[in-house]
């Protein structure tokens, strides 16, 4: 989740984070499940699962068991397969044991105290895919799907909970899919499996072969009324309430689905119907608790409206409704709901509920009320970009303050408009004394973003600041896109969901046969639509192609948009590079598209320049080879022709280590792992491309073109670097006259900053001349120092960053620095410190007052020199 979650919703309660545990990327946390004052996970890395075991209150890990070659002999069984659990976590009801399910095919038995493993179970016949596991009476049940002719038949594996000797039995069944099965029940109560079958619902008692049964037609007609209108198969749906055997039937009918609640009679071991949900033409989702009298209270959740959500609070037993609540909810920012959690608060008679969107964001309700939300999609970010804001004046055009619709524009009375200004600017008075309050604040305190945390947030005004610190970040997740305000520590101002339309984004979205494009207005994130020539881009495209991630790939392809007859343009492909058998794609880098070059050349401590080379259809390519041992090969490729025009080779390099590259101007830097005996290490090399190796020599032609045979001259040098990286940004300012800064995030979840002048190969392994210092240059030395005071994240753990991108302030000395990946992080960087501004500590109150105290001194002091050159003029 992201690091400050808390302050990007609005909520009436403070929700307080007391611990947190990052796993690695490439480790994936499958189950969590909490036992008395412990809570136990299960992840996977690579092929281990690892089941660690959390002291609750703290975050302190008590113990860690690691398993190997789950699903070795495996013999894949796809189409129930994808349906199984991957992991299901169950504790033992009178044994300090903790049995996990692994794959549908692996049963392990944990001591809950130490992960000691006490039993291991590997199903032999690899044609049974298990689903769920129950406990009761000293024994452990496997319940799962067996491959017969022409469906499936259930299949039961009984482990005694101390030895784990199994033995198996088929129930006389036949299931079509695991959607018609469910098991209940365990730990101080018998378990029961429910499947459908035929005409029929049929209940067996786990650890007997005799099955109950109840005929559909007659539940149709006579039981459950809704049922009547049913046009599908029924779904059996677990509600997840532990030993309990409660359960819903969920049927799709011709207008929408209809639902019903059912249990299975503990000692019949009959199906007994408890009350019908009856038809509603919106999507639900269910959830259970009970209340202070073991009664089971169901709730039903539905978006019945484009912002209104309805929450049904139904105690199934009695039939009793223990409330209907309306509440605020977007469907388009959000999507639909997708999974709740209930809970009833006996002594206030209300609820509460947790509830999970199709974005992935969570929302908290109590009774008809939002109490927080929270935007968790963002740690899903795929690509992130800066939106410059407008002028304030500019931002008034495009809200049109004066309220005109487009026809009133030629036919409104000047008087009516003048009106319509003067009551506009009134209105705008209500908020003069906050603009006040926060104009003395800024101009004693230098903070200058408090006029935007003071002001009405009734309407959002989106404008810049005097320094151009306030800009939009658009994140892009995998199903939405959000829009946070730099100011007022990420205020989210939109957000849009797109999963109805698109199954996942990439920068663009991809698709099976199409590529679509979404054209936004990036202020509101609606669809753009340009007043002229609408058709050139509308506000959603589709082109006829497919795109890869680059990632991986062997290849790399070029393309050239075109235009065309049936839609606005089209995209052909014009060139091919081929890698080396062997080699694959581990890191590619782009110059930022907004960049400003302050000089063209790199003046000399001689007074010479070089000049640089500035090739803006440059990419920085590296490949990892892994022929004989592993190599990584550096390729500067000119992408309009597809040409190489720089090629390095690093030999043994680490593979399990990412390879990480990033280019500014003329400059590439990338880090890697060496495995070199007089290197091993972190590495970290640094490129300076320039029109020529001799001083003040350019190429012949002033205009540059790719299809030009001239070639860069490479300036490089490498440094050991004392941390592993897992991106790479550097800081870009209005003019590119400040030193540039590399930013690194950390393998240690930090964010540091090495100045352009320590990652310079110009850097001599010399005694410094005359020249030297001239041109600023520091001595080589062959690591780039440990320095603390580097750390631009100081003691924050900012996790799992993928990406650092940055952005111009309107200060040529400020720099907007992003850090996104789990966590989220934003602050401003001076790589040259504030030339162009006061320092934060310089003290604008003993200014005031020192303008006020000779203001004083004036007023006392004039009087007396008037009187004094009179008095000289008479005597």
């Amino acid at each position: 989740m992201p690091l400050d979650k808390e302050l990007l919703a609005p909520r009436r309660s403070i929700r307080i984070k007391y611990w947190r545990q990052v796993f690695d990327g490439n480790e994936n946390i499958l189950a969590f499940k909490g036992y008395e004052n412990t809570a136990i996970s299960v992840s996977q890395r690579d092929n281990d699962y690892i089941v660690r075991s959390w002291e609750s209150h703290s975050g302190f890990m008590l113990w860690e068991n690691r398993i190997k070659n789950v699903g070795l002999y495996k013999n894949s069984n796809p189409i129930i397969e994808n349906d199984a659990p991957k992991v299901e976590v169950i504790f033992a009801t009178n044994n300090p044991d903790v049995l996990i399910l692994l794959e549908g095919i692996t049963v392990i038995n944990l001591n809950v105290i130490d992960g000691k493993q006490i039993w291991r179970s590997d199903l032999a016949d690899s044609s049974t895919i298990l689903y769920k596991l129950v406990e009761f009476n000293g024994k452990v049940y496997g319940v799962g799907l067996k491959k017969s002719f022409s469906s499936y038949t259930i299949e039961v594996v009984t482990y005694d909970i101390s030895s784990g000797i199994l033995k198996t039995q088929l129930l006389n069944s036949k299931v079509g899919n695991i959607k018609d099965m469910t098991v209940l029940g365990g730990g101080t109560q018998d378990g029961f499996i429910i499947w459908s079958e035929g005409g029929f619902i049929r209940v067996n008692r786990l650890g007997t072969t005799f099955s109950e049964q109840t005929s559909l037609e007659e539940l149709y007609e006579n039981v459950i009324p809704s049922f009547g209108d049913a046009n599908g198969n029924l779904e059996l749906l677990d509600l997840n309430i532990g030993s309990r055997t409660e359960f819903l039937v969920q049927v799709p009918t011709k207008k929408g689905n209809t639902a019903a609640a059912f249990k299975v009679d503990h000692v019949s071991g009959r199906l007994v119907a408890l009350y019908d949900f009856e038809e509603r033409s919106e999507n639900s989702i269910y959830s259970a608790t009970f209340d202070k009298n073991e009664r089971i209270i169901i709730s039903r959740s539905r978006v019945v409206a484009e912002n209104v959500s309805e929450v049904e609070i139904i105690a199934p037993s009695t039939g009793t409704i223990l409330g209907n609540y309306k509440i605020p909810y977007s469907l388009n920012s959000y999507g639909n709901l997708v999974k709740s959690v209930l809970d009833v608060d006996s002594k206030a008679m209300g609820y509460r509920m947790l509830v999970i969107s199709a974005d992935g964001s969570m929302h908290f309700w109590k009774d008809h009320d939002v109490v927080w939300k929270s935007e968790e999609s963002l740690a899903h970010t795929i690509e992130a970009e800066f939106l410059d804001l407008p002028e304030r004046k500019l931002w008034t055009q495009e809200s049109d303050e004066l309220a005109e619709q487009p026809e009133e524009t030629e036919t409104i009375s000047p008087l009516i408009r003048y009106l319509r200004r003067v009551k506009t600017h009134i209105e705008q008075l209500k908020d003069f004394p906050a603009y006040l309050t926060a104009y003395i604040q800024r101009l004693i305190t230098g903070d200058y973003e408090a006029e935007f945390k003071s002001t009405n947030k009734s309407k959002v005004s989106l404008h810049r600041d005097t320094f151009g610190f306030r800009k939009l970040l658009i994140f892009v997740t995998r199903t939405k896109l959000v829009a946070l305000d730099t100011i007022n520590k990420g205020q989210i101002i939109w957000s849009r969901f797109f999963g109805n339309d698109v199954s996942e984004f990439s920068n663009i979205f991809i698709g099976k046969s199409v590529t679509r494009l979404f054209r936004l207005n990036g202020l509101t994130g609606e669809n753009f639509i340009p007043a002229e020539n609408e058709n050139s881009f509308p506000p959603e495209l589709s082109i006829p192609i497919t795109t890869k991630h680059d990632i991986g790939e062997k290849s790399l392809k070029g393309c050239k948009v075109v235009k065309n007859n049936v839609q606005p343009f089209d995209i052909i492909e014009i060139w091919t590079l081929n890698f080396p058998e062997g080699e694959s794609i581990a890191a590619i880098a782009h110059r930022p598209p907004i960049e400003k070059i302050a000089s063209l050349g790199r003046v000399l401590g001689d007074r010479s320049v070089l000049y640089k080379y500035l090739n803006p259809h440059l990419v920085a390519i590296a490949t990892l080879s892994t022929s004989t041992s592993t190599d990584l090969n550096i390729y500067l490729v000119d992408v309009v022709k597809g040409s190489i025009l720089h090629h390095a080779i690093h030999e043994n390099v680490g593979s399990s280590h990412p390879v990480r590259i990033a280019q500014i101007e003329n400059s590439v830097v990338y880090h890697f792992w060496s495995e070199n005996n007089n290197e091993k290490g972190y590495v970290i090399v640094v490129y300076e491309l320039y029109e020529s190796e001799n001083k003040d020599q350019r190429f012949e032609s002033s205009v540059f073109s790719s299809f030009a045979h001239d070639r860069p001259y490479v300036s490089a040098q490498a440094y050991m670097f004392p941390y592993g990286v897992n991106a790479i940004g550097v800081t870009t300012t209005k003019h590119g006259i400040a030193t540039r800064e590399f930013l690194f995030a950390l393998d240690t979840d930090q964010v540091f900053g090495v100045s352009k002048r320590f990652l310079d190969p110009r850097r001599p392994q010399h005694v410094l001349t005359n020249e030297d210092k001239e041109e600023m240059l520091i001595p080589y030395d062959p690591a780039i120092p440990d320095n603390k005071k580097w750390v631009l994240s100081y003691h924050l753990s900012v996790a799992g960053i993928r990406h650092i991108i940055t952005s111009p302030a309107l200060l040529e000395s400020t720099s907007l620095v992003l850090a996104y990946g789990l966590d989220l992080w934003f602050t401003r960087e001076a790589p040259s410190k504030t030339f162009d501004v006061l320092s934060e500590d310089f003290s604008k109150g003993t200014l005031l007052a020192t303008i006020l105290g000779l203001i004083l001194s004036i007023l006392i002091t004039k009087p007396m020199v008037r009187r004094k050159k009179l008095n000289a003029r008479w005597y």
